[in-house]
């Protein structure tokens, strides 16, 4: 059994049992088969089902070969009813075929930092060389929640077809997790006979969410509820970072403006223990200078905090502005001024 539970603003991992431990993580592999699906997809495209993807063994969101359905729909049959045929369905439409979208979702893992983390099919059934850890699956999870349409979806308890809906079918979710703990809103369960029973939930408190993750647990509802106890009782919140507070003025060189503020996107709030209240040290990383044009937005740094050193959160830092690069104009009016000056 391993399991983790991590704060998803921070990233900080605040209790981890075998977290790095590779193991097969059954249906929980929908949870990077829909945000793959999501960020390159048209959730209003129209897919037609093939017959090999409605032939898909195990969990099924009742599909039939020549069905003609919308990506959106083909999600919420992934994530709600964990089928293994939407799961097919919307490999296909997205790459063309399974083998090409598995690559999609290595390739997602590799740049969300889980490196400990091989796909091989996008339902989870059991296949050789399908594995993660629970850190790797959270840190999945952490970058998923923050998108609008997926955690809309995870966290929807039913969903009506017909007249009164937008979809063929009717879907109810079998996450029991979402009735059973107060402020859940999703994500997803798994089970396969090699991964044992999983699932990754999410529970939003004050400061944003906690993603816990369970493989192969004899209780998992318990077991992630016994997380989210433990990190509300240990960990209180201080906050580290207010999102109009100037982090650090950078020097530009060849821009309208001499300088750009660097500034934390949102307010960050960090998880600690009241005993490491005075063992908090922050690192800034950013370029003495930068050079234009600069994006408001755009990213020109990092920072980064640390208890006993050890990296509990990393941030991106970003300008406060756009500036635009000088052309000739500008120039003109650089050198007529420095003459009014003189």
């Amino acid at each position: 059994m391993a399991a983790t539970i991590l704060d998803q603003e921070s990233g900080r991992i605040l209790y981890s049992k075998n977290g790095n431990k590779i193991l097969p993580m059954a249906s929980t592999t929908k949870i990077m088969t829909a945000i793959v699906a999501i960020e390159r997809g048209n959730i209003k495209d129209v897919v037609t089902v093939s017959t090999k993807a409605a032939s898909v063994p195990g969990s099924s969101a009742g599909l039939r070969a020549g069905d003609k359905v919308t990506l959106e729909e083909l999600l919420y049959g992934l994530m709600l009813k964990s089928g293994n045929d939407a799961a097919v369905a919307i490999a296909e439409h997205i790459a063309g075929n399974v083998q090409n979208f598995v690559k999609l979702m290595n390739d997602k893992a590799l740049e969300i930092g889980a490196l400990n983390t091989s796909f091989i099919t996008p339902h989870g059934l059991d296949a050789e060389d399908h594995f993660t850890t629970a850190n790797d699956l959270a840190k999945i999870t952490a970058y998923a929640m923050k998108n609008d349409l997926f955690a809309k979806i995870v966290a929807t308890k039913e969903i009506s077809s017909g007249i009164t809906g937008p979809f063929k079918y009717s879907y109810n979710n079998i996450n029991k997790f979402l009735f059973r703990v107060d402020n859940s809103d999703g994500v997803k369960t798994g089970y396969t006979g090699n991964a044992g029973k999983c699932l990754v939930a999410s529970v939003r408190h004050k400061f944003g969410r906690y993603i816990c993750v369970v493989l192969n647990s004899a209780d998992r509802w318990k077991d992630a509820e016994k997380l989210v106890q433990y990190a509300s009782k240990k960990y209180i919140f201080i906050k580290a970072f207010d999102r109009n507070e100037i982090i650090k003025n950078i020097p530009l060189y060849g821009g309208t403006e001499k300088n750009i503020f660097a500034q934390t996107k949102s307010d960050l709030y960090l998880p600690i223990l009241p005993e490491e209240k005075n063992k908090i040290k922050v690192e800034l990383f950013s370029p003495s200078v930068l050079f234009a044009p600069i994006a408001k937005d755009e990213i020109v740094g990092n920072v980064v905090v640390k208890i006993d050193d050890i990296i509990i959160s990393k941030s991106p830092l970003i300008s406060d502005r756009d500036v635009r690069r000088k052309n000739f104009i500008d120039m003109i009016k650089d050198v007529f001024l420095r003459a009014v000056r003189k």
